[in-house]
């Protein structure tokens, strides 16, 4: 193909993906299939191409799929790169599990900067949307005082907005509080 087609091409390409849900629909339901399937190398394939377009969802299942060595090696560094790419777009679930690598210590951190306190961060962007389990892991860091001025009543508070959604851990933790004395 000569220059001005492949151009004219990628340039319709670029469109078509700019087009909001439009091109993406069908690429991005292949994708959900194969991982549906359990097909890792196909839907890592399928993903990469939305994620480096910047579609949040696949970019955080890219991360995923990086994180557990499924379809592509095992790669923290990757998973936390793509995960940060969702999360700064605003995705809870990115969100959340970007907070769980700072938290277990998975993530690279800069030397200036605390890993935990990039979590409890990160765990509040995604509790302020609603994420069951980042209000639960805040409300845990708020109780041992883990990134954040520990706070009785800000840890209850998260742990009781996580509780109300079903959370059975956060459930769990209400009604041995409310058995202790």
């Amino acid at each position: 193909m000569d220059f001005w087609r492949r151009m004219a091409a990628l340039t319709v390409s670029w469109l078509a993906l700019s087009v909001p849900g439009g091109a993406w629909a069908g690429p991005w339901e292949d994708a959900k299939d194969a991982l549906q399937r359990k097909e890792y190398p196909l839907a890592a394939r399928l993903l990469r191409p939305l994620a480096e377009a910047g579609h949040a969802q696949a970019q955080t299942r890219l991360a995923l799929l990086h994180f557990n060595g499924q379809g592509v090696p095992e790669n923290d560094g990757l998973a936390q790169q793509w995960f940060e790419r969702a999360a700064r777009q605003g995705l809870a679930e990115a969100q959340f599990h970007l907070a769980n690598m700072h938290a277990y210590g998975l993530s690279r951190v800069p030397p200036q900067e605390d890993g935990a306190r990039l979590a409890a961060q990160w765990y509040f962007a995604a509790a302020r949307q609603g994420h069951a389990e980042a209000q639960y892991a805040l409300g845990i860091l708020f109780l041992t005082g883990s990134g954040v001025i520990g706070s009785q009543e800000e840890a209850r508070k998260w742990i009781e907005r996580a509780a109300a959604q079903g959370h059975v851990d956060a459930q769990a933790y209400l009604q041995g509080a409310a058995k202790t004395p």
